[in-house]
């Protein structure tokens, strides 16, 4: 098969008119599902893969950890330096601008899966089309249970990083605007993927085998539908205040979805042309003894048990900041000191420079993009997170210090640290240790970004969210829009979040 085209236009999904019955590029959409009896396999597989892929991508991924300064950079490529600037710059929503590309692509991703997740769910629960594999075997089930959970990913996660968009669960949707808040479109994810765990549940022989050479288990989908839910659910305040409002019944559904997730790390090893986590490939990538995204500052200063880092490199041309200590055994594990500056131009920005890289995920061959290369996919260590800052929002501070503070967790286990008080400071300061050192890279496209974002830790003028790209508002003649810029700080989006930090993150704007 070439391909099937069903039109996205301007976030429209209509049918077209077959011009030639014979050739399958130009089948209509009910052509395509009489003569390809593979079609809704290929969807779902497409739609999963999809969804794998874009949750650890680069572009956007690399971007939203330089807004949550967990790594640095001033290089022109995809407009690096423009994102780790400081003061934060206005983000530039121009189709042609290279760091657009970061905007575009995951919301192109995301909103392709979407699509094609919606069209096997019509296929199968309004048109009772029986789906089949190349093989021939009949995968209705299976593929119900794949466009679900790429469903739930796509709009939740579209949720969490864009300001608005528009729900497609219709195949047959016209709207040509972008009508839906974030919080819709997360509450709506949500939904999907409670659909998902409900089918799961039905289906006991189910075979979710939509990633190249990798079957996950049924046990397994259930807690990562579960995990992917919290991260989700957890990530939708822009602020401290939205956090506060959500209110009790909404942190016991994340402190209930983590703890139906994994105990374990979920991890997923490449095969050739199979998914590896291509952020954390990029983000370790080698420079010579440094690497292209190195580690920011703040990771040293967070780690520092002498607390003389400083929170920006010493601009005096003279001055190179020499290895810190820790009580941490994982920083030590994690990542190494440089002296070498490596790609990092002094031109740019001294006070952007850093020593440290990551090492942590780190394949000999310098790529997890090779045969038996290990990819975090979701930590269990993040669950524990999730599980004790759902607590520590529920003013259950005894709870919350109870997780961080167990046998098992990876501060203690791995890090040999003392226990957190149960004070609303110490378990702050906890939590955001924790997802810098623990969680970094491994949590993908914006985890920690989104925990800085809701706990007011963000840089003030750091965008709290991107904005629809130009390309899609010109689709529909609507506006160009964009946030952040230390100007701005504080300023308000559409729906009355808060669209541009203020300035009372984790160091003060420069």
């Amino acid at each position: 098969m070439k391909k099937i085209i069903y039109l996205f236009f301007a976030i429209s999904l209509l049918a077209c008119e077959s011009v030639n019955f014979d050739d399958p590029s130009t089948l209509t959409n009910d052509e395509a599902i009489e003569k390809i009896k593979s079609l809704g396999y290929v969807l779902t597989t497409s739609s999963v893969q999809t969804a794998f892929r874009t949750t650890t991508n680069n572009a956007g991924g690399s971007h939203f950890s330089i807004l949550a300064d967990q790594s640095t950079n001033t290089n022109g490529s995809q407009s690096w330096w423009d994102f780790a600037n400081e003061p934060r710059l206005r983000m530039n929503n121009n189709s042609a601008y290279r760091g657009n590309a970061a905007v575009r692509e995951v919301y192109n991703n995301f909103y392709q899966v979407n699509l094609d997740a919606t069209k096997v769910i019509d296929m199968i629960e309004n048109k009772n089309v029986t789906i089949y594999d190349d093989a021939g075997n009949d995968r209705t089930a299976d593929c119900l249970v794949g466009a679900y959970y790429a469903k739930g990913v796509s709009q939740g996660y579209l949720g969490v990083i864009y300001d608005r968009g528009i729900i497609v669960d219709d195949v047959s949707v016209t709207t040509r605007a972008f009508p839906d808040s974030y919080r819709a479109l997360i509450e709506n994810g949500i939904r999907h993927l409670d659909r998902a765990l409900e089918l799961t549940a039905n289906t006991p022989n189910l075979k979710f085998d939509f990633l190249k050479g990798v079957t996950i288990p049924r046990a397994d989908v259930v807690r990562l539908t579960n995990s992917i839910a919290a991260r989700i659910l957890s990530s939708l305040a822009r602020d401290r205040a939205e956090a506060e409002t959500l209110g009790d019944a909404f942190w016991r559904r994340v402190q209930d979805y983590a703890g139906k997730g994994f105990t374990s790390d979920f991890t997923i090893t490449t095969v050739s042309g199979g998914y590896y986590n291509r952020l954390v490939d990029v983000l370790e990538q080698p420079y010579g003894t440094a690497t292209y995204v190195p580690v920011d500052i703040k990771i040293a200063y967070l780690a520092d048990n002498t607390r003389s880092t400083p929170n920006y490199y010493p601009v005096d041309n003279d001055v190179i900041l020499q290895p810190v200590t820790s009580d941490d055994k994982r920083f030590y594990e994690y990542f190494d000191y440089s002296a070498s500056f490596g790609i990092l131009m002094e031109a740019r920005g001294r006070g952007l420079f850093s020593n440290y890289i990551r090492k942590r995920w780190m394949y000999p061959s310098s790529t997890l993009n090779i045969e038996g290369a290990v990819n975090p996919y979701f930590l269990a260590e993040e669950l524990r997170l999730l599980r004790a800052e759902a607590l520590f929002w529920l003013n259950d501070y005894e709870g919350a210090a109870a997780e961080l503070n167990a046998a098992g967790a990876s501060r203690k286990i791995r890090g040999g640290l003392p226990d957190v008080d149960p004070t609303e400071d110490a378990l702050r300061a906890a939590l955001h240790y924790e997802y810098a050192i623990e969680i970094d890279g491994a949590g993908g496209t914006f985890v920690p970004f989104t925990f800085m974002r809701r706990n007011d830790l963000l840089q003030g003028g750091t965008l709290t969210q991107f904005p629809v790209p130009q390309i899609q508002l010109d689709l529909v003649g609507e506006q160009t829009y964009t946030f952040g810029g230390k100007e701005f700080a504080g300023e308000k989006g559409l729906f009355g979040e808060l669209a541009t930090a203020r300035d009372n993150g984790w160091k003060l704007s420069q």
